[in-house]
């Protein structure tokens, strides 16, 4: 009953709407073709009075030459004015145009000087040599206050050159009250159009309506049909701005169409109107049966009722063990992700407080030694500088990878990179994964954060690795790149121009279109739980976008992945600066001189801190040490002269090296400062950053210790002779 309800006043409102419809569209075409009959019929009055005027014309004309014409021009003028008051209903002036385009002779007062008439289409019909007859608008100078519709006609016999045109202006507001009175409806509209669908004349014309109807159109369609009278179209042929219900009825034999308009809008107020009384009717009906099935099924409804709030209780309850598992689930990832970041701040901090010793006892080594070292000794004490050098740049790989390091960029060797880089990537993959590398030598350097851009590498790697599960090849190409704009569509940090490309390709199972466009999104993966977190590709979208890259990727199903990095390029003449300003630093650093400055080593590291104490001696400097942050600030209230304090910035005893460089400005606000750490980004962020102090990373060169030790200290004499120099002016005054 509650479907019958429904669908029998639906199928009934269907019905009603669908018989008032029909009704509506015959009523509306039948009253159509009523005042498109009465308008055809007037406006063929109106022509064949115009047409009559034309033959008494070229009867009173027709055997004259031009030359007659000109030395009886009062006399025709006489005809023709006489021809157009016994036509003054329809006919509005008569005129003769000479083949040159000029008007000879018309009715009423003479045209305009200069009148050029000569683009009408009655000249180019007859210059054609046809003798058909031409209906146009007529031109402006032409018009005067009654006319707007001009019939020519050839002044030449069948077979004769061409010798102008017969014209005659219709009395356009005849046409126009004929066709008020013969519109039925609200809004209706007459137009005259050519079969070609050229608009002679419209009622109320819009100053947006074409002078024709546009190619393609399909009431200019309809005219081609062989239908004296089809069916209503519906459309805006005339740029009325609504959608208009158009009829149209051919005017006897002349090439014109006599065109009906209504709106629209007038059918569907009328659609309104029988939609509400249909509606009405069918709700009545529907409301009576809907009560019927309601009372029937109450108690029905009181059981489904009860049993459906057990089964929403029931749903409450495992959507709330649901949620639950999935926080608690959140909790732990959140709590493995942040035991990482400490393990990995730690191990980071410990293994470069590590490089630090050996390769400050490798330097310490090479000065010892100096010219006395033989080939051997200098090999071996190279390939450990190498190696120290090695570890620290896989350090900051890991640290890159933890996403727990800010970019610090500079001008990379792309090239370079790739192949330091090759034996950690070598190490990342299955045996049976072969790693090859396609290096183009001329490639200029780029501009990068290089332990961002290993770790983002290793992130593709490690994607090509788990896309081949039966083994493959990864093939990583470097090459110049131009972007154009249409390239980087959607990406605001990058600009078109040059770029260092490095592609990563595999011969793995590739990506569905749906895949990768999402590929780049975070926390957006394919893997099954537990094997991926979706934020490696997401990683290097954000690392090269925020260098002012781009990143574009490239697969298909099982025919592999292109993930290809667009870097800028890079600095030649900074490249050179820094290799300049490198070997400028080491030359410094052996004419590094510690006379008369002290320096104060702040390390918990023994090992790091024996070996920084013996190599500041070595360089001359006066050397106190100390294990932690509360022994170096007791030194300095006991009064001991130390004009560099030299300390790391992760320390026990609950004060950092930075805590220990503020208290030690208060106490000696000449002092020199140089932080080191070999994790200070997350130490220098709990305590506030570094402020006004230097900062070294390590593991650290010692040559480049002494060269920023050797700066400080010379800035601190610097500062202390403008102190001196201040108060000796003051005493003189």
């Amino acid at each position: 009953m509650l479907i019958a309800a429904v669908v029998l006043p639906a199928l009934l409102f269907i019905f009603l709407i669908r018989q008032d419809t029909e009704t509506r569209r015959e009523n509306l075409q039948e009253q159509g073709a009523i005042a498109t009959m009465l308008a055809r019929e007037q406006t063929l009055r109106l022509f064949d009075s115009g047409l009559l005027a034309l033959d008494r014309a070229e009867d009173a004309t027709g055997s004259l030459t031009w030359a007659q014409i000109q030395s009886r021009r009062a006399a025709v003028q006489a005809d023709l004015n006489h021809i157009k008051a016994s036509q003054a209903a329809a006919v509005a002036s008569l005129a003769l145009v000479r083949p040159d385009g000029r008007i000879a002779v018309a009715s009423g007062a003479d045209p305009p000087p200069g009148l050029d008439t000569g683009a009408l289409d009655a000249l180019r019909v007859a210059r054609e040599g046809r003798r058909g007859i031409s209906f146009e608008p007529a031109p402006a100078e032409l018009r005067g206050q009654e006319g707007n519709i001009l019939i020519g006609r050839s002044r030449a016999a069948d077979g004769r050159p061409f010798d102008g045109a017969l014209l005659v202006t219709l009395r356009a507001d005849a046409l126009l009250e004929a066709w008020q009175r013969a519109a039925n409806q609200p809004g209706g509209r007459f137009a005259l159009l050519r079969d070609d669908g050229a608009v002679l004349l419209r009622q109320d014309a819009s100053p947006a309506m074409p002078a024709a109807l546009e190619p393609g159109d399909p009431l200019l369609r309809a005219f081609g049909s062989r239908d004296r009278q089809a069916r209503p179209l519906t459309g805006d042929p005339f740029h009325d701005g609504q959608a208009q219900l158009i009829l149209w009825r051919r005017v006897g034999d002349l090439p014109l169409r006599i065109v009906y308009t209504v709106p629209a809008r007038i059918e569907q107020r009328m659609a309104l109107a029988s939609l509400a009384v249909s509606g009405i009717i069918c709700l009545g009906a529907g409301l009576l049966l809907a009560l019927l099935a309601v009372t029937g099924r109450r108690r029905v409804l009181r059981d489904q009722q009860t049993l459906a709030r057990l089964e929403a209780n029931a749903a409450d309850l495992r959507a709330e063990i649901a949620r639950r598992e999935a926080a608690e689930e959140g909790l732990r990832a959140a709590q493995r992700m942040e035991g990482l970041g400490r393990l990995t701040g730690g191990v980071a901090h410990d293994f470069n407080n590590l490089l630090t010793a050996i390769l400050g006892t490798v330097r310490a080594l090479e000065r010892h030694l100096g010219a006395r070292t033989d080939e051997r000794t200098r090999r071996l004490l190279s390939a450990a500088v190498a190696a120290v050098d090695r570890g620290a740049r896989l350090n900051a790989s890991l640290l890159a990878f933890a996403r727990r390091q800010p970019l610090v960029l500079a001008t990379v060797d792309a090239n370079a990179l790739v192949q330091d880089f090759r034996p950690l990537l070598r190490r990342a993959l299955d045996e049976s994964v072969s790693l090859e590398l396609s290096l183009d030598h001329r490639l200029p350097p780029c501009r990068a954060d290089a332990a961002q851009l290993e770790a983002a590498l290793l992130n593709l790697a490690i994607n090509a690795r788990d896309a081949m599960p039966r083994g493959g090849a990864i093939r990583i190409v470097t090459r110049r790149a131009w972007l154009q704009e249409q390239a980087l569509a959607g990406n605001l940090e990058a600009q078109p121009g040059p770029y260092v490309a490095i592609e990563v390709r595999d011969t793995g199972e590739g990506m569905p279109a749906d895949v990768r466009d999402r590929a780049f999104e975070p926390f957006f993966t394919t893997k099954k739980d537990g094997h991926g977190t979706g934020l490696g590709l997401s990683q290097v979208f954000g690392f090269v976008r925020q260098i002012g890259g781009h990143v574009a990727i490239q697969s298909t199903p099982r025919r592999g992945t292109t993930v290809t990095l667009y870097l800028p390029l890079g600095s030649e003449i900074e490249a050179a600066a820094n290799r300049a300003a490198a070997a400028a630093a080491a030359a410094g650093a052996a004419q590094v001189s510690g006379e008369g400055v002290s320096v104060l080593v702040v390390e918990d590291e023994p090992a790091v801190r024996a070996v920084a104490v013996e190599m500041l001696m070595d360089a001359g400097f006066s050397v106190l040490a100390a294990p932690d942050g509360p022994t170096a600030l007791q030194l300095l209230r006991e009064g001991v002269a130390v004009d560099i304090l030299f300390s790391d910035v992760v320390m026990p005893g609950g004060m950092s090296g930075v805590d220990l460089a503020r208290e030690s400005r208060k106490l000696r606000p000449g002092i020199g400062v140089l932080l080191a750490s070999g994790y200070a980004a997350e130490a220098l962020d709990k305590h506030g950053g570094a402020g006004g102090f230097d900062l070294i990373s390590k593991p650290y060169d010692f040559d480049v210790v002494l060269t920023r030790i050797n700066a400080l200290a010379r800035r601190g004499r610097g500062a202390a002779q403008m102190v001196g120099l201040q108060t000796a002016l003051a005493r003189r005054r």
